[in-house]
């Protein structure tokens, strides 16, 4: 398992996401963050499964699936 963040604007970093879980298995995936201060940014935390057998089971509305 690894884990990853993604930061940058709020559709950008669910865009990464959604590709994201097309190509590994996404166990987990964080609400955004927003980032300190007075930034537009916010991160993303993804849980990913890079194992052989591991199909991806990402939704297509950027939540994990069981």
């Amino acid at each position: 398992m690894v884990k990853i963040r993604l930061v940058g604007l709020p559709g950008e970093v669910q865009s990464a996401a959604d590709r994201i879980g097309q190509v590994v298995a996404v166990l987990e995936t964080s609400k955004p963050y927003p980032r300190r201060g007075t930034s537009r940014l916010v991160s993303l935390y993804l849980e990913a499964d890079l194992g052989a057998d591991s199909a991806p089971t990402q939704s297509g509305d950027g939540h994990a699936r069981p």
